[in-house]
């Protein structure tokens, strides 16, 4: 199916307050379209546990293959761009785990870390607990992270902003400050040019106006809450509280993080 196509099927259900249906008959499409392929492939990996299909699709998409090669890949990317290949023992976060797809290869790639998972939705914090082994999962209540500060040297949180309003974004810009190291870095990943052509013309003029924009939705952290970013808005906000290190965007870097914005953030350094 085209992007056009996909769009105006979406703006049908969007304008029938119907979204929350696309949503269901997405899911059960994507169980017909990999049920063989995720069979076959989960034969190559017998001691792999894999989530749910409701919870696989609620937190990436359907797809075995992609859950645990991408994983895999992007565990790799938040070592090497995290500056952790010095490091022997690092502390690592991944903030908004779902059902661990990163935070589960890491500990292999870098046998000594420290890996913790925190996720607002307490059933896949208790899936994850039952099923990975040697890594520390917790339930985020209250807008708090539930660890000390100064303790991470890598928090990364991949598609995390982009199921957070306006309101809540500088709450946790704050808290991930908090618990970073001195010397600390944050890896977050954002909707941005590359995703949008999701947004009617007027959604884009109310992002282009305050630099964000929000579908709201019900239940927080829910993938139909979606919000994308203007890259200048979020660099100013950014600026504030870290050190821009690396920026990737996603129309340039497509091959980052699905296309996402990609930003590598440093804890800034006190004037002395």
């Amino acid at each position: 199916m085209n992007t056009y196509l996909r769009k105006a099927i979406k703006n049908i259900f969007k304008f029938l307050g119907a979204t929350q249906l696309l949503n269901e008959l997405n899911f059960r499409l994507q169980q017909l379209q990999y049920s063989n392929q995720n069979q076959n492939y989960q034969k190559t990996l017998k001691r792999f546990v894999f989530p749910t299909d409701r919870a696989l699709f609620n937190t990436f998409q359907l797809n075995y293959k992609k859950y645990y090669e991408d994983g895999h890949l992007a565990a790799k990317e938040m070592i090497q761009w995290g500056a952790l290949t010095s490091l022997s023992s690092p502390v690592i976060l991944d903030w908004g785990c779902g059902t661990g797809r990163v935070i589960r290869h890491i500990q292999s790639l870098k046998p000594k870390s420290i890996c913790y998972g925190s996720d607002i939705d307490c059933e896949s914090i208790h899936w994850c607990r039952k099923n990975i082994d040697h890594l520390y999962f917790d339930c985020i209540e209250n807008q708090t992270l539930p660890y000390p500060s100064n303790y991470f040297h890598l928090v990364y949180g991949i598609s995390v902003l982009t199921h957070i309003q306006k309101n809540e974004f500088f709450i946790w810009l704050s808290e991930l400050k908090r618990v970073l190291t001195p010397s600390g870095r944050a890896i977050l990943s954002t909707h941005g040019s590359q995703y949008f052509h999701q947004l009617t013309t007027k959604e884009k003029n109310q992002l282009k106006q305050d630099g964000v924009f929000t579908h709201l939705f019900k239940e927080k952290g829910h993938r139909l809450m979606t919000t994308y970013f203007e890259a200048h808005f979020l660099k100013e906000q950014f600026q504030s509280y870290f050190d821009i290190e690396h920026f990737w965007e996603g129309e340039q870097h497509p091959e980052k993080l699905g296309g996402q914005d990609v930003w590598v953030l440093k804890q800034k350094i006190p004037a002395t």
